[in-house]
């Protein structure tokens, strides 16, 4: 299914309500593979969790294929991270967010799933700065041995098992000693991390602005922007929508803005590029015809 604008598959009302810790029993409105955006404070007691559907629906033409659309209003996470973070949580530079999601861990079968092969990874990295909307803003990732997609996938299952196992919504606010956050983005000092789930230097979790950093796209008051990236474990299978090996290829960009709106804008489409390219070329021609 694709992205549509301005709405989702799970709907805004579905995300207004925050999960319940539980005895037992999966979370059914989690399956693997989806994108789990979350929240961690610097030495804070609460972890958010908020489920933003398959991952494979925000994989866009840097993978081949036009999937992702850009998506508005995916979620409305105010109310949660008041909750967990109190009023001021827009303006406060202690509070990180990420992405991750994998659908299996398994590195011997040739299983393919929504276009993706086991162990494909999706994980956030940090724009260094708002930028072009439809190009990365961050460096990316290079996963360097078979091994290393092993110990990734493993790390992110981790991670989103406790949201799966321990809840039951698409969000929870989670105690942080169980929450598993800080096993996989460890926080070595303030505003510095560890190597996150095994492999990414650096982590993949951006640090909240103490003002927003303006306006992307179709997105106001942005207050973190994080760049998706699809790494994939393995290549040439039947069923699979190719990219490199173990290397990252951007797909678009998450944003959170000042009033807990999550949205998404996507890599724009080949076609478009192409427009463009064309009317850019037009403009110019004219241009030079009138210099004659």
């Amino acid at each position: 299914m694709k992205l549509k604008k301005s709405c989702f598959f799970l709907g805004a009302a579905t995300l207004s309500v925050v999960a319940l810790p539980k005895a037992n029993a999966a979370n059914t409105a989690y399956a693997p593979g989806d994108l789990v955006l979350y929240f961690q404070q610097e030495g804070g007691t609460n972890t958010v969790y908020a489920n933003l559907g398959s991952a494979a629906q925000y994989r866009g033409t840097a993978s081949g294929v036009a999937d992702g659309t850009n998506a508005l209003n995916i979620a409305d996470l105010n109310s949660t991270l008041v909750s967990a973070f109190g009023a001021g949580w827009a303006s406060d530079t202690t509070i990180y967010a990420g992405l991750a999601g994998v659908f299996s861990t398994n590195s011997t079968l040739n299983t393919v799933t929504n276009g993706d092969p086991f162990r494909t990874l999706y994980v956030s990295a940090a724009r260094t700065g708002l930028g072009n909307v439809g190009e990365a803003g961050s460096a990316g990732y290079t996963v360097n041995t078979n091994t290393g997609m092993t110990t990734g996938a493993t790390g992110i299952a981790t991670q989103n098992n406790v949201f799966e196992n321990s809840y039951e919504g698409a969000i929870a606010i989670s105690t942080t000693d169980i929450s598993g956050i800080d096993d996989q983005n460890t926080f070595l000092s303030p505003g510095v991390q560890g190597t996150a789930f095994g492999i990414f230097g650096g982590g993949v979790m951006q640090q909240g602005q103490a003002g927003d950093l303006g306006t992307f796209g179709e997105e106001d008051n942005v207050e973190f922007a994080l760049d998706l990236y699809r790494i994939l474990a393995k290549t040439g299978l039947t069923g699979q929508v190719e990219g490199a090996l173990r290397e990252g290829s951007y797909e678009g960009t998450i944003t959170i803005n000042s009033t807990g709106g999550v949205s998404f804008q996507a890599v724009p489409e080949p076609s478009s590029i192409a427009f463009l390219g064309m009317a850019a070329s037009a403009v110019l021609l004219r241009r030079r015809r009138s210099n004659i």
